[in-house]
């Protein structure tokens, strides 16, 4: 195999991962703006004993992030950021609500470990990082 049709496999994997974590990530993030979610969350993250202003923080991490994802904009950056936002999740929900991994935190860890490789591979060709950088 050709170097060059090498580099479009890694690209297209790229953009794969890009748009699925990148969608989940909005979908997430989304509903966490309307009034009501912002206050169950509020609500829910002080009966855990956290600031409950970090539910706007995940709304605008997740949804902000997955755009820049979805476009390929500081993708190496905003997957580092992400694997230690999941990481921060995955440990909320075993130790705080001592969840098990099968129907408590295993989306968590797969959102971890995809942002862990995106950070690895980069952007990839379809991408502005690549169109105004060049990487």
């Amino acid at each position: 195999m050709s170097s060059s049709l090498f580099g479009v496999h890694l690209s297209v994997a790229a953009l794969l991962l890009r748009l699925i974590i990148g969608f989940v990530f909005i979908l997430h993030g989304y509903p966490k703006f309307s009034a009501a979610q912002r206050k169950q969350g509020w609500e829910w993250l002080k009966s855990m004993g956290l600031p409950g202003g970090l539910i706007l923080f995940a709304a605008v991490v997740e949804f902000f992030g997955g755009i820049a994802l979805l476009l390929g904009i500081l993708t190496q950056i905003i997957a580092v950021l992400f694997a230690l936002f999941m990481l921060s999740t995955t440990w909320l929900s075993k130790v705080k609500m001592k969840k098990k991994f099968v129907g408590g935190y295993e989306i968590d860890v797969i959102l971890l470990i995809v942002s862990l490789a995106l950070a690895a591979l980069g952007a990839g060709a379809f991408s502005i990082d690549h169109l105004l950088l060049g990487i």
